[in-house]
């Protein structure tokens, strides 16, 4: 498909798209001479037609041909290329204009113009057009009238249109336009002038005719149509002239059903301006059917010709052919006002397969309804070869296994259960099963299943129908409806031991089964039913211990997705300044831990800060919303990070459940002492809760809910709130507002095996795209999906229609690409991560210009500056100690002051990163890292003057002492300005051993927050 795209771009760059490089009716320079096609077009056409003898299923390429054909006035090649074209596909209602005006220039003779009928009628059955058959009728007339002006001179057989034809064609177009409410005057205009002319040339008027004529005014004022007070005023100076005696009688029955059709037009105005207002979208006609077929108004040829207008717009949308032929299955042929014949119905389902032959529920109904009106065989087998043949249907697995077993199914019904026919059975599902193999097979089997039901039912033999579940076992175990149906069958073959096998078996990977309670609750009641006392132990032991399995199993996955939303969802207390009295000559300091991240708020701790607290006013403004029934006068629920014995993280249930209702569930295992809800955040569809017990042993009986139905499809979760492996929400900085892609799509919802190629052919269907991305995934993780880029907006909006449409046994979801970047918007993926990188390098280059606190001479000592340094008279170089341990060993050991000596500095090492969320682990003192090395060794303790245990960084304001030692002033002073033995405390820090330890020492202003 790429390269027959690759060969019409080809051709369109050798024709040329520019009006002065190529003009498409062969006419070239301005004499307006003719001169025939030109090289390039002759060129242009062969290489057309060769391309479509390879390959006939591309559309584009026929359109092109016939354009080129028509301009070069090749009539002849012009008609086969449309009548070709129109073998494989349905035209639009341009497409068929343009051809029967041709048609309609050229034609002289009766046979050329009877020729022109045919067309018209062909074109008239495809889709509903209201200017295809005002052109049929307004022709047929025109000839009409041309057979009666010269009916002296023309033999019979030359006539192309008598008044019986004539007639034919109008009641033909009022049955499928006269329910048409917008434009359906149009068409019956014509008529009715017409008959009113004949009346005007009778004289006397015939009283059969006046009859006739008053009989269509009646009929029509009964159909809801935007002209109805036009046509009721017309039917009154028709009885005036021609019924005056019945005058009174006639017009107060009109009146009475004007009344009773203006009600029913009134209520359909609303759906026919949703119509216009939406451009006839496939929800609003979706609506618009929806009201029209409940059962106390539905109307067959008014529903009938709102589905044929459906169809006519979203001609590619399977859904809508389902609904249209579902309904006229649906409804009894018997019934007044049913006016279709079972040649027409058939001609409907073939229009569905023509439109949208990738669908098998299509292919499907079109078979049964064959079936229905006793088709022959040969006729099936011609329609399922025809199946076979289209290649969108081959490229959907699960597709083609809906026909394959239509036809299947047709076999068993048509086929007797003599040995003839069991063999003419098997080997039709034999040969389905090899079709779907070539395809790449069906993951669910359904063939299979089928054919085993076959096998234990009519054809009575139970050991194929095992083996035939032996064969497909490994590909369904994950299926508890698959474990079920095989219990299912081992118990109506009479084989309870058999069935006992496969649930013990299903225990056995109870992990891997979608619904195991289905099936262990089925083993039960099995076991209640035939078990004895000791079989019903055992199913109810074993049931209960793989449960245990599957509960665990599913308490991992759920925490590993719930931390995530958990701390997405953290509320933080503001950070507040607080105020300190300490000892002169220090000042007040401000403690602002995690001034950047916001998380949940952390318990005080005790010593309690002194002084007063002052609270910022734009605290958490820009959190989500958070639903509580907690007055503000209540403290705070406690979901710090950690551990909270009797607080319960609450998952998995319905979006209108309230903080009550939970409060109400969770009371029945002791005293709820507050229940906060958080709404989903932009994009989740998650909701969570936390319930504070008053005991921490409530609590854990609280845990019994755990698994219990709330209407939710995975059931309840709760869990023991545990922070501590959350990751840290990010800064509450609002994200720029998504951008909706003008060409670009997203398309949900593919199977994880969609080949590029396949969606390519799918998305050509409806507009050519560009690039196509497809990202594979399993559905646990969101699915496969795929952006498909377009050449322009028009293509993107085209393709939109995909949204609903079946494809390879799932349902896509096409939407607009949204950009949270809007100048993303138009790049390729290679291009964003360009553009990306290119930021991340400015924004470095930026940073790296700026200068550092460290880098600064005469100021701090340079901490993660390597020296060299002479150790006594050996002349080895070992690495200096930072200048602050230099200072504080000056202080206690004055006998080598004099010996330290610093070496020509190394070069500067890069800024730290900012310190973000609390991660003890990785923060390490900066007097302890050099440029990203290892750190040092620690300096040994000296006895009453070692580092305080989980001290990190001295807290004490600067000291304004001075070094005795002789090194300068930079090496003169300690870290923060602490000297003596408080520099080398300072200098030797160890990390926190815990969070919790971390969050007391930040807490209780024993940890400075490193400045960069």
């Amino acid at each position: 498909m790429a390269d027959d795209n690759k060969t019409i771009d080809a051709i369109d760059n050798l024709t040329g798209s520019d009006d002065d490089d190529f003009d498409m009716d062969g006419i070239e320079g301005g004499d307006g001479a003719h001169d025939g096609p030109s090289s390039e077009t002759i060129e242009a056409i062969a290489t057309f037609q060769t391309l479509l003898e390879a390959n006939p299923n591309q559309y584009e390429a026929h359109t092109q041909l016939i354009s080129l054909l028509k301009g070069a006035d090749m009539f002849e090649e012009l008609r086969e290329a449309r009548e070709a074209m129109n073998k494989i596909y349905p035209l639009s209602e341009d497409l068929w204009m343009d051809w029967i005006n041709d048609e309609v220039n050229m034609a002289t003779s009766g046979d050329e113009k009877r020729h022109v009928l045919s067309l018209y009628e062909r074109a008239t059955t495809e889709y509903l057009s209201i200017k295809i058959w005002k052109s049929y009728v307004d022709y047929a007339l025109q000839e009409y009238n041309e057979s009666k002006e010269y009916q002296d001179v023309l033999e019979e057989e030359e006539t192309v249109v008598n008044a019986q034809e004539l007639n034919r064609i109008f009641k033909r177009a009022d049955k499928w336009t006269g329910y048409h409410i917008p434009e359906s005057h149009t068409i019956w205009n014509v008529w009715i002038n017409f008959e009113l002319e004949n009346l005007a040339a009778q004289d006397p008027a015939s009283p059969e005719d006046v009859r006739r004529v008053k009989k269509m005014y009646l009929d029509r004022i009964a159909i809801p149509h935007v002209t109805l007070e036009d046509t009721f005023s017309a039917l009154s100076p028709l009885i005036s002239k021609y019924e005056p005696e019945e005058y009174e009688k006639t017009m107060e029955n009109c009146s009475k059903i004007n009344a009773a059709t203006r009600k029913l037009l009134t209520e359909r105005e609303a759906f026919e301006q949703n119509l216009v207002a939406t451009g006839n979208s496939v929800e609003a006609f979706t609506s618009y059917l929806d009201y029209e077929m409940r059962p106390e108004r539905r109307h067959f040829a008014r529903t009938r010709t709102l589905f044929e207008r459906a169809v006519a717009v979203h001609c590619l949308v399977p859904s809508v052919w389902i609904d249209y032929i579902t309904f006229l299955m649906s409804m009894n042929p018997q019934k007044a006002g049913y006016d279709l014949d079972p040649k027409e119905v058939l001609t409907i389902a073939e229009r569905s397969t023509r439109n949208c032959p990738w669908s098998g529920d299509l292919w499907e109904s079109r078979f049964l309804l064959m079936e229905m009106y006793h088709k022959s065989e040969e006729e099936l087998n011609a329609l399922f070869a025809s199946a076979l043949s289209d290649a969108t249907l081959l490229a959907s697995p699960q597709e083609l296994s809906k026909v394959l077993q239509a036809r299947c199914s047709y076999v068993v019904r048509a086929e007797k259960k003599d040995e003839d026919g069991k063999a003419k059975i098997r080997a039709a599902f034999e040969h389905a099963g090899v079709v779907l193999e070539s395809v790449g097979g069906d993951p669910y089997c359904k063939i299979e299943q089928f054919w085993i039901e076959i096998e234990a039912g009519p054809l009575e033999n139970k050991e194929n129908a095992r083996a035939l579940w032996a064969r497909i076992e490994s590909k369904l175990k994950a299926s508890s409806e698959s474990w079920l149906a095989r219990v299912a069958l081992e118990k109506r073959l009479g084989s309870p031991k058999q069935a006992r096998q496969i649930f013990a078996k299903a225990c056995n990977v109870a992990k891997q089964i979608d619904w195991p309670e289905k099936v262990f609750e089925a083993w039960l009641l099995f076991e209640r039913e035939h078990g004895t006392v000791l079989e019903y132990k055992d199913a109810l032991t074993r049931s209960r211990a793989a449960m245990k399995t599957v509960e665990l199993f599913r308490a991992e996955v759920a925490l590993n997705s719930a931390y995530v939303d958990q701390s997405a969802y953290a509320v933080a207390e503001p950070p507040v300044p607080i105020e300190e009295s300490t000892p002169a000559p220090t000042k007040k300091r401000k403690v602002s831990f995690q001034d950047e991240v916001e998380t949940f708020k952390i318990p005080k701790v005790e010593p309690k800060p002194k002084g007063k607290v002052k609270e910022k006013p734009d605290a958490v403004a820009e959190q989500t919303p958070v639903k509580s029934e907690s007055s503000h006068s209540q403290k705070p629920l406690d979901i710090s990070a950690g551990r909270h014995e009797d607080t319960l993280f609450v998952v998995n249930f319905k979006e209108d459940t309230t903080a009550a209702k939970l409060k109400e569930m969770f009371g029945e295992y002791g005293t709820v002492l507050r229940c906060t809800m958080a709404a989903p955040k932009q994009g989740k569809a998650r909701y969570f809760a936390y319930v504070q017990m008053s005991k921490p042993e409530e609590a854990q009986a609280a845990l019994a809910l755990d698994g219990r139905d709330v209407g939710h499809r995975l059931g309840l979760q709760v869990r023991i709130s545990d922070t501590n492996k959350a990751s840290r929400a990010p800064p509450s900085v609002k994200p720029p507002l998504p951008k909706e892609s003008r060409h670009e799509l997203n398309v949900k919802g593919l199977d994880i095996d969609v080949k590029d190629e396949d969606l390519r052919k799918l998305v050509s269907l409806y507009a050519e795209p560009e690039h196509i991305y497809a990202q594979r995934q399993a559905d646990a993780k969101g699915g496969t999906w795929a952006n498909i880029k377009f050449h322009t907006e028009a293509d993107a909006d085209a393709a939109v229609a995909m949204n609903g449409l079946s494809f390879q046994g799932k349902t896509l979801e096409v939407s607009r690409r949204m950009f949270k970047n809007p100048e993303y918007e138009g790049l390729t993926r290679t291009e964003r991560r360009k553009l990306k990188a290119k930021k991340s390098e400015e924004k470095r280059a930026q940073g790296g210009g700026q200068d550092h606190p460290d880098h600064k001479t005469g100021g701090k000592a340079q901490d993660m500056e390597m020296t060299e340094t002479t150790a006594g008279e050996s002349g080895d170089k070992v690495p200096a100690k930072s200048s602050s341990a230099a200072t504080a060993k000056s202080n206690s050991t004055s006998a080598k002051s004099d010996s330290a000596t610093f070496a020509k500095p190394a070069p500067q090492a890069k800024p730290m990163a900012k310190l973000t969320a609390m991660a003890p682990r990785s923060m390490q003192p900066r007097s302890t890292i050099q440029a990203g090395k290892a750190l040092r060794a620690r300096p040994p303790r000296s006895a009453g003057t070692g580092t305080p245990i989980g001290a990190f960084k001295a807290a004490s304001t600067t000291s304004t002492g001075s070094s005795s030692s002789g090194a300068g002033e930079t090496a003169a002073t300690g870290v923060d300005g602490v000297s003596g033995e408080g520099a080398e405390a300072a200098a030797a820090p160890v990390a926190p051993k815990s969070n919790a330890e971390f969050r007391a020492l930040m807490l209780s202003g024993g940890l400075k927050k490193s400045r960069q």
